[in-house]
């Protein structure tokens, strides 16, 4: 019995530590995980059981080739489509989510709405609407995409995988389809109808205005050949610890943007430097640099043929969250300046290289063209400058085809999940769709870590008898509010949690209350799982319940009650859909 109170303990703490943020998750779940084999709840063999589970490697090798299917194109031809239709608002939020709910059933939801932002973007920038009426709308779309398919959401390979291991059938790819499919149509109608309407007017930092209008912020410095800096590299201005970026640089009429640390100064060079009035003048001092003639500065002075001027998003899992400019060295370490951040539709005024990123940030970044895409993916930030890019037609339909076999073959049963896809990742890696750095780059490290830790915490809830007494005491519920009233308190109470912790963990918590309720109330466990399944990926409340409603809350100039107006109506919707076709389509 002590067990059991103790599990009940770790996950409530674990719960505690998520909702409080201060942590990463997938290190909260580890030292959740230690502390259940160090007090012998769990057995050596079963501490790393997650780390070999089918939905796990399932969900790596559907990264990698979601990430093939992106390099290669796929969805160009329907983004230029996007980019030349016109409509008023619930047109565009209606052409825009449907693409997005359509490419996140087959593709990672995050990886699409990626994809699509700066679509979005543009498109709200063209017709000089604020983006904050349809950045909401295509991140809440995203997750709705994912509950058409087996492969659209973690959640739903998690709760297959349960199935699995306790009824000896995992669900096949297209089981979440009469139900997904209905509930999304409806997400999406009400999106574009009414939900729009509810998102209050906000200035984010991509309205019809950007952080490109920073001609203020720069001055012009020419080389004496009395400078102690005249004959030296440019990283050199690392050890003035100053907050100075060196944006270009001038040398007998050549601009060069964005110069590389090992570039020499040679007297007479003319330095386009971005600093406050006090950082500037200690620069002169400390330098010896001499001002320049002040002039009208553009965007032409910050990008080029080889340097890219960007305004890019820091995404929840970014290497760069919790950290500063200035602790990254991010100047002289990734070849970037950093021009400007903006912060829920504030551009922050205060000394950038001090302050701490946060996920949705928005970020002006200045780098090498040639090293931005690489650039994007190692920082896991997205870009929301949208640019043509042309379609890989060999590689697009090779990548196609391999995808097409797995999916056939996870279809009609033919091998399971994570075999076929395992296969199709290794394939689209031989073949050099894409990269093998690219490939590490496309898996998202701290979700699979996650996956790997909560997964032994739910075989511990069933271990010692938890998921029992929860299951127990939602019984003795189910007498005041019969087997379907059961059904809608797990799916509400799965929504819940995972609108505050990953919505894969909390799959993994639910599904052994739920199955085990099941049990109790003598009904099919099907139906008690699709509600787990909805549930946890319809994290519409809040900002942190999903990657994708992080990744908007920056562009849009979001706040925290704006998730909940949209969202609880949304909410309600899929409840209100979501139920009764469980129940016609899995019955008890």
């Amino acid at each position: 019995m002590w067990q059991q109170f103790l599990v009940y303990a770790v996950i409530l703490v674990t719960l505690g530590l998520m909702v409080w943020g201060r942590f990463r998750y997938e290190l909260v779940a580890l030292a959740s995980l230690t502390v259940l084999a160090v007090t012998g709840v769990l057995e050596p063999t079963e501490v790393f059981h997650g780390f070999g589970n089918d939905a796990v490697l399932s969900v790596v090798a559907i990264l990698v080739v979601g990430q093939a299917l992106r390099g290669a194109g796929i969805t160009e031809p329907f983004a230029v489509g996007l980019l030349r239709f016109g409509g008023g608002a619930p047109g565009q939020t209606l052409a825009l989510s449907s693409t997005v709910t359509f490419f996140s059933a087959f593709m990672n939801n995050t990886g699409a709405l990626a994809v699509f932002l700066p679509v979005a973007v543009h498109v709200a920038r063209a017709t000089h609407r604020l983006a904050s009426a349809l950045l909401m709308p295509l991140a809440f779309a995203s997750l709705l995409g994912g509950l058409i398919t087996l492969i659209g959401t973690p959640p739903n390979i998690l709760v297959s995988s349960f199935r699995q291991e306790h009824t000896g059938q995992p669900y096949s790819l297209f089981d979440f389809t009469p139900v997904g499919l209905v509930v999304a149509m409806a997400g999406i109608m009400f999106l574009s109808l009414v939900g729009w309407r509810l998102i209050p007017k906000r200035r984010g930092s991509v309205s019809t205005h950007s952080l490109l209008r920073l001609q203020s912020y720069f001055s012009e410095l020419r080389v004496p050949e009395a400078s102690q800096l005249a004959g030296r590299p440019l990283r050199d201005f690392e050890l003035l610890d100053l907050d100075v970026n060196v944006v270009g640089l001038v040398r007998g009429g050549r601009r060069i943007a964005a110069p590389p640390a090992f570039e020499q100064l040679e007297v007479d060079d003319l330095l386009l430097v971005e600093a406050s009035g006090g950082e500037l003048q200690k620069l002169i001092d400390k330098s010896g640099l001499e001002l320049g003639k002040r002039r009208s500065i553009g965007e032409e002075d910050f990008g080029g043929d080889d340097v890219d001027l960007q305004e890019i998003v820091v995404a929840k899992g970014s290497p760069l969250v919790g950290r500063t400019a200035k602790g990254l060295r991010m100047r002289w370490r990734y070849g970037v300046n950093l021009l400007g951040i903006s912060r829920q539709g504030s551009r922050v005024m205060r000394r950038l290289s001090d302050i701490r990123f946060r996920g949705g940030d928005v970020l002006l970044i200045q780098a090498r063209t040639e090293d931005m895409a690489d650039l994007l993916r190692q920082l896991k930030c997205f870009t929301l400058q949208d640019k043509a890019h042309s379609v890989a037609w060999p590689k697009l339909l090779l990548t196609v085809s391999i995808f097409s076999v797995a999916m056939v073959s996870v279809a009609t049963n033919l091998v399971p999940l994570g075999f076929a896809f395992m296969a199709a990742a290794l394939v689209v890696v031989f073949l050099r769709v894409v990269s093998v750095r690219e490939a590490y780059t496309a898996i998202d490290w701290p979700v699979v870590l996650l996956l790997a830790a909560t997964i032994p915490m739910g075989t511990a809830l069933e271990k010692t008898g938890g998921a029992d007494t929860l299951a127990h005491a939602l019984a003795g519920l189910a007498v005041w509010v019969s087997p379907t009233g059961a059904v809608a308190v797990v799916m509400v109470s799965t929504m819940l949690i995972s609108n505050v912790i990953n919505n894969a963990a909390t799959a993994v918590l639910m599904a052994p209350i739920a199955y085990k309720l099941s049990v109790d109330l003598g009904t099919s466990p099907d139906t008690f799982l699709m509600a787990v399944a909805v549930g946890a990926s319809s994290c519409f409340l809040t900002p942190m319940g999903h990657q994708c409603n992080i990744l908007v809350l920056g562009p849009g100039g979001y706040r925290f009650s704006d998730y909940i107006r949209l969202g609880l109506p949304l909410s309600l919707l899929v409840i209100a859909v979501g139920l009764p076709m469980i129940l016609l389509v899995w019955p008890l």
